[in-house]
Formats: C-alpha cells, sequence, structure tokens
C-alpha cells in the first residue's frame, strides 16, 4: 500500500508516517551533508549519523507506540526494529560517502531503470519526473527501489533537486524577459521625467473629457460634414460681345461666391450615402459673351435668376458588391463619380470645366444625373463600368420638362435626357492610366444641349432649336494620364460624337482634344500648378451648319495653400477662335479664386 504525497512524489505509508513525525523535531539549519562535512573520518560520521537516527526513531517510536496507526502498522518489536535496521541501512546506501560501492546515478527515461513497471500505480509520476524534469537518480545496477523507506534527508534532497531543475527551467524561458537592471532604469527614468508624466496624464484625462462631451454632443454617428466655399473675383479683360457684333464684352469686375455642403453618411464603414446642398449666386463667365460666344468657364449654380436659394444638388448612394461598387442616385450621380478614374491628374486644380474632363466620354444629361452604374476589378490592373443615368432637374437654364422626376411628355427616367455608357480603364502601374469610354445618349427637345457640352454653339445644338431638333448620338473618347515624376505629371483626351438628327435624320461629327500638364508642390510643398491646351469641342463635318475654325483654349492656374484649410488660385483662359470662328476677337478671362475647406 502506498499513497500520494503533492503531485509527483509517492512513498511507502510508514516512511511519511516517520518523516511527518519527526519532521517538527529536525533542524533547518543544518542539512545532513554539513553534518557529514564536519567529521574528521569517514567510519566516525557514518556512525554518528545512524546512531543519532536510530535514537530519533526508538524515541517518537516510543511516544506513539499506543497510537492506533502504529498498531495497525507494527506488530511487535521486532518488526519495528527491523523497520529501524532498513532505514539506516538504506541511508548508507544513498550517502555520498558510500558512492565509491553503491553510487546513484541520474536517468534521461524511467526505461532505465528495470525495477519499474508501467502497471506500477506510480508509473506516470516517476516518468514525468525522470524525462520531463530530470531530478530523479537510479542504483547503479539499473534498479529505483522504489518499495523502499526513505529517510527525511533523502526527501529534502530529492524535492531541493527538482525545484533547483524547475528554477532553471523558468530562467531559461524567461531570459529575454525583463530584468531587474531593465525595472531599475525604469525606476528611475519614471522619477527624472516624474513632472512630464504628469503632464502627460492631465493631457490624456482632458481628452478623455473632450472626447466624452464630444460623443454626447455630436451631430451623428454616422454622418460627417465637408463643406467648400467660393470666393471669385473676376473679370472678362477682352474679347467681343457676340457672333455678328461690334461690341465688347461685358469687363466689370465682380466678385461672386458659391458654397457646397455634403454629407457623407456610412451605415458599414465599407458604403456612402453622400448628400450634397449648394448655394451661390455667381455668373458664369460664358454668359457675358452675348448668344454665348465663350464656352462655359466657370460653373457656379445656381446660376443668374435664381437667387442665393438652396437647392439639393447630390443624392446618391453607393456600396460594395463582391469586387464591384454600385451607385444609385436621384441627384447628382454623372459618369465621372461612376467610373474610378477620369484619368485627368489635374482635375481639382482646372479654371475651366472644359479641362475639368473629356465632355465627349462623361457625357451626361445636362442637368445632374438619375439612375444606376457600377464598376467592376477584372484584374487587379483591370476595371470595367457601366451605367445609366437620365436628367434629374431643371437646373436654372430655362429647360422645358426634361426631368426624371416627372411624368410627361420628354420626362421620366427614359423620356428625358439620357446617356447609357460603359469604360475599360487599365492601370498596370501607379505610372499610368490608359481609359477607353463609349457612351450612347439621347436628347429630346427642348434640351438645353443636344450635342456635346463645352463646346461651340453648333457643338452644343448642331441642329438648331426647333422641335425637330431631338438627337441620339455614338460618342467614343480616350483617355491617358502618366506621372513623369514626382512633381511632373501629363493628361490628355480625345473625343469623338456622332451626332443624328432623330426627325430630320442630319448627322454631325463632333471633336476635341486636351493635353494637361501638371506640377504637384511647385515651388511649394502642397501646392499645385496647372497648365492646359486644347479645342473645346466643334463641328467638323454636319448636314447643317459646320464650324469654319478650330476654337482653342489655354489655361495657366496656380493653387497657392495658405494653410490646409485655405486654397489662393490666381487662374487664367486664353480663347483663340471663339465659338469656332476667327472673325470673333480672341477673349482673355482671369479669376482669383479663394477656397474654403471644412
Amino acid at each position: 500500500m502506498a499513497i500520494r504525497f503533492g503531485r509527483e512524489w509517492f512513498v511507502a505509508p510508514f516512511a511519511l508516517g516517520l518523516g511527518l513525525a519527526i519532521a517538527p523535531q529536525a533542524s533547518a539549519s543544518t542539512t545532513v551533508f554539513e553534518a557529514l562535512s564536519s567529521q574528521s573520518s569517514e567510519e566516525q560520521i557514518l556512525d554518528n549519523v545512524f546512531d543519532q537516527d536510530l535514537a530519533a526513531l526508538e524515541e517518537e517510536l516510543a511516544e506513539y507506540s499506543s497510537s492506533a496507526v502504529l498498531a495497525q502498522s507494527f506488530d511487535d518489536e521486532a518488526d519495528i526494529s527491523s523497520t529501524i535496521n532498513q532505514v539506516g541501512e538504506y541511508a548508507f546506501e544513498t550517502s555520498p560517502l558510500n558512492a565509491d560501492d553503491d553510487s546513484i546515478d541520474q536517468v534521461t527515461s524511467v526505461s532505465q531503470l528495470r525495477d519499474v513497471r508501467p502497471t506500477d500505480w506510480a508509473f506516470q509520476a516517476l516518468q514525468s519526473l525522470v524525462e520531463r524534469y530530470g531530478c530523479i537518480a537510479g542504483y547503479p545496477d539499473g534498479t529505483y527501489r522504489g518499495n523502499r523507506a526513505m529517510t527525511r534527508y533523502e526527501f529534502a534532497a530529492g524535492l531541493n533537486a527538482c525545484l533547483d531543475r524547475v528554477n532553471e527551467l523558468i530562467a531559461s524561458a524567461t531570459a529575454d524577459l525583463v530584468t531587474q537592471e531593465d525595472l531599475a532604469v525604469l525606476q528611475r527614468l519614471q522619477e527624472e521625467f516624474q513632472a512630464e508624466l504628469a503632464t502627460l496624464r492631465g493631457r490624456v484625462d482632458a481628452l478623455e473629457a473632450r472626447t466624452s462631451e464630444l460623443e454626447a454632443n455630436q451631430f451623428s454617428t454616422t454622418t460627417k460634414l465637408k463643406g467648400v466655399a467660393w470666393m471669385d473675383l473676376g473679370s472678362v479683360f477682352a474679347g467681343e460681345s457676340g457672333v455678328g457684333t461690334d461690341g465688347e464684352a461685358e469687363g466689370e469686375v465682380t466678385f461672386s461666391t458659391r458654397i457646397r455642403l455634403a454629407l457623407n453618411t456610412s451605415f458599414s464603414g465599407k458604403d456612402l450615402l453622400r448628400t450634397r446642398l449648394q448655394a451661390g449666386g455667381a455668373q458664369p463667365y460664358a454668359l457675358r459673351f452675348e448668344n454665348g460666344a465663350v464656352p462655359a468657364l466657370f460653373e457656379a449654380y445656381p446660376r443668374d435668376g435664381s437667387g442665393n436659394d438652396v437647392l439639393l444638388n447630390e443624392l446618391w448612394y453607393k456600396f460594395p458588391l463582391g469586387k464591384a461598387r454600385v451607385f444609385v442616385g436621384t441627384r447628382g450621380l454623372e459618369p465621372d463619380v461612376i467610373v474610378p478614374t477620369s484619368a485627368n491628374l489635374s482635375q481639382g486644380y482646372t479654371f475651366s470645366d472644359f479641362f475639368k474632363f473629356n465632355p465627349v466620354s462623361f457625357k451626361r444629361p445636362f442637368g445632374t444625373g438619375a439612375g444606376a452604374g457600377l464598376n467592376y476589378d477584372l484584374t487587379d490592373s483591370l476595371n470595367i463600368s457601366a451605367g445609366y443615368l437620365a436628367n434629374s432637374f431643371d437646373d436654372g437654364r430655362g429647360d422645358v420638362g426634361d426631368d426624371a422626376g416627372q411624368a410627361g411628355d420628354d420626362d421620366g427616367l427614359t423620356g428625358a435626357a439620357n446617356v447609357a455608357f460603359t469604360q475599360l480603364t487599365f492601370t498596370p502601374g501607379d505610372k499610368l492610366t490608359l481609359a477607353g469610354t463609349y457612351s450612347h445618349n439621347y436628347s429630346p427637345d427642348g434640351s438645353f444641349v443636344t450635342g456635346v457640352d463645352r463646346g461651340t454653339l453648333n457643338a452644343r445644338r448642331p441642329f438648331g432649336n426647333g422641335v425637330d431638333s431631338a438627337t441620339k448620338a455614338n460618342n467614343f473618347g480616350l483617355n491617358a494620364s502618366y506621372k513623369l515624376s514626382k512633381k511632373l505629371n501629363v493628361s490628355g483626351w480625345a473625343g469623338w460624337s456622332a451626332v443624328e438628327q432623330i426627325e430630320g435624320n442630319d448627322d454631325a461629327d463632333i471633336f476635341t482634344w486636351a493635353v494637361l500638364l501638371g506640377f504637384p508642390d511647385l515651388f511649394k510643398e502642397g501646392n499645385f500648378g496647372t497648365l492646359a491646351f486644347g479645342a473645346t469641342p466643334y463641328v467638323t463635318n454636319s448636314d447643317g451648319a459646320e464650324d469654319d475654325d478650330i476654337p482653342y483654349m489655354l489655361q495657366a492656374a496656380y493653387g497657392f495653400k495658405v494653410s490646409p484649410n485655405i486654397t489662393i488660385k490666381p487662374q487664367f483662359l486664353y480663347l483663340m477662335n471663339p465659338n469656332g470662328s476667327e472673325d470673333n476677337d480672341d477673349a482673355l478671362v482671369g479669376s482669383l479664386l479663394t477656397v474654403f475647406k471644412f
């Protein structure tokens, strides 16, 4: 019979009973090895140790001779004497002084102990102590003698060996962790920077309080407000008032404004609900020339006659669908919003809307768009986009009907001016972008633009203003951009539109092209300069009226970043052969635009 002591040590009940009985009387300050080393001769040492142990055992056994436990364990004094003698013999055998005759060797596997069997009740505990901790020794004859009695000294020595081994394992596992020296250095640094740490804690507490206040009073947990305000100071410095007139263009200096407030809402972190409000009273520079002899140069909504009323300018929703991004909207959804890029690296720094993007590639209903579209990544470098959009409201230019949100002739989602388009975008790296576009559009009678916007009068309305002016067109565009360096890039496009009169079956071809140079960080980091030159849309061939000359436009603009939120932009436009005729004087327009972003 045997019992388990602690978790790993297994001893015979008699040995454990003796050990527990003698333990209170033993001295903690003197070990058996100290006692051994203090003697003068080996025999004297062995005699003293044995005599002391024997006397102690006899005294303890005499004291507990009436115990019921001892009565069950020992039948008579002969048994007691025999056991005591056995303990003494075991102490002698395991003593270091007897190593030459019967030394105890360290084993690395329990299989090296030939008297230990897997069926022994303590086999797993012994296997763990031998193979995991390496703190159990066997006799030279390859035995463990697990049924032998164990002295308290042997127990202490074995326990100490295992504890030393555990400490070694812990030390090796934590050798790369924080040391006492590291802790001392940290404590010294903490004392040296006590004032700074206190200041930092105060700032953190203040930030936490401010964050709590903002969370309690925030506008929305899903919506962010962004705004852009323009202040434009400009004039027409040269140019005729219109075709076939001798008067000068209106050259008064004007100071006008426009503001846009955008509410960007996300419900999942990956989608976007875009709502934009707009107000202003700026007059487009093109309207300072009679009969619109100059293309639209400065788009500011609402235009003259609308005052400073606030209008809903954009309302559309974007959400992911696999590798695709889907767009649905009722206001302000345009082709250049749906496609991943218009391939114009200078798009945000242009003066004339003509240089913003290819007017043929991104031909749109004259008003803002209502409809849907998507772009889809075929590969990492190839994207395809498609969409259908219809004019969604009368924007103040006197359109008759032409509204996707109304029912009636030339109204509705399919009856109003509309365009169906697709674009294939190729971006083989971070420098080159190529985009090929195709679109088919329909413009009913009464549409302000039945051809291509941003061009001559003939390009915008190739078949006049009659009731038979409704058209359909096939439009093709090629757009490209390339980053030559960090501070120089080039963009450009070419577009061709084949317009057909629906009732009269007349045809007209409209062409346009442009090249733009961009100069990021010009003179100062964050600034931007741009030079642009191109031909605004003009009629090259038609059954009706054609443009006699190519209308060229030159633009120079520079954005000086006063702060992260304020930019001042001096910008100029020079037009040659305005409205497609060399009979018209060249025009010069200048502006000093201040942009506030918040």
